[in-house]
């Protein structure tokens, strides 16, 4: 391969993997933020008097629980993806 392809293969990698850590970071932001919010509604549960009050808060705790597992099937694929690219990247003959 000449050097300038090689380098231009590894610039494109690289750039994919950092965007792609970046959206990781991202995804574990919004599962920490979803976490969070179903610990609050949990808490704010016991103190329910109302029904209906408890019922809507169960339905979204319900909800962001679907939300986290959403975001984890996300930050799998994208991890999986990161190692492939990163395989890739290992296998090039370095640019000098």
């Amino acid at each position: 391969m000449a050097i300038s392809f090689t380098k231009s293969v590894l610039s494109t990698l690289n750039q994919e993997i950092a965007d792609m850590e970046s959206s990781i970071a991202e995804l574990q932001k919004k599962s920490k933020k979803a976490q969070l919010k179903i610990n609050q509604l949990e808490k704010d549960c016991k103190l329910s008097t109302s029904p209906s009050d408890l019922s809507s808060k169960m339905s979204r705790i319900t909800k962001l629980k679907a939300e986290i597992k959403k975001i984890s099937q996300q930050h799998l694929g994208l991890s999986k993806e990161i190692n492939k690219k990163k395989t890739t990247r290992a296998q090039l003959p370095p640019a000098e």
